[in-house]
């Protein structure tokens, strides 16, 4: 949804505010190694070899430290850049999804609407690390994965996705965004302004 989000609103950019693609590697962002770290954290979260240390004492405080390590970094990111379009609604969106995570011990719960997507779909929940099936008395359940929802296929979404993919839209419509600077405004000489010293 983020990323299909994203791609929509390039694509709105682009064609229908008549933006440029040069202009999107015009814009500057403060920080950026902050999000790649954030995104680095988030793909060792997700990595399967997770499911191999699940049964080690020290996995899920290990996965709630690295998930605060990961959403301190990016809302520090998004809020250094928060004068750019849609970063409000990443900020609030990222802090939502941040809050169940670390709540959970560094997974997202899904809701278990899951079931109607059948078993293969409750089955893969169990291969990938950074989910779990909910059983409905995890802490901020409410901003779990708890909604269906469609692109190219069904799949489960939380509040703060939602967030997220209106900030995605609007940060993306802006960044091929032509920015039209102002010349600097020439000093005027006196003579061309006919000054005379009193003589």
């Amino acid at each position: 949804m983020i990323l299909a989000a994203g791609a929509l609103g390039l694509l709105y950019g682009l064609v229908l505010r008549h933006g440029r693609l040069a202009s999107i590697f015009k814009k500057r962002f403060r920080l950026p190694v902050l999000l790649f770290i954030s995104l680095g954290l988030e793909w060792l979260l997700a990595a399967e070899f997770g499911n191999s240390l699940d049964t080690r004492q020290w996995y899920l405080p290990l996965r709630v430290v690295l998930a605060i390590f990961q959403y301190s970094l990016l809302f520090v990111f998004l809020f250094r850049n928060r004068k750019k379009p849609g970063m409000f609604c990443l900020m609030a969106g990222s802090v939502m999804n941040g809050l169940v995570i670390i709540a959970n011990s560094g997974r997202m719960p899904i809701g278990k609407y899951i079931a109607h997507f059948g078993d293969a779909a409750i089955a893969q929940i169990s291969t990938v690390p950074h989910y779990f099936l909910a059983q409905g008395h995890e802490p901020l359940l409410f901003l779990a994965d708890l909604f269906p929802f469609w692109t190219f296929g069904w799949y489960m979404i939380s509040l703060g996705d939602i967030l997220i993919s209106i900030g995605m839209f609007r940060l993306a419509a802006y960044m091929s965004r032509r920015i039209l600077r102002k010349p600097a405004k020439a000093v005027e000489h006196p003579a061309d302004i006919g000054y005379t010293d009193g003589r």
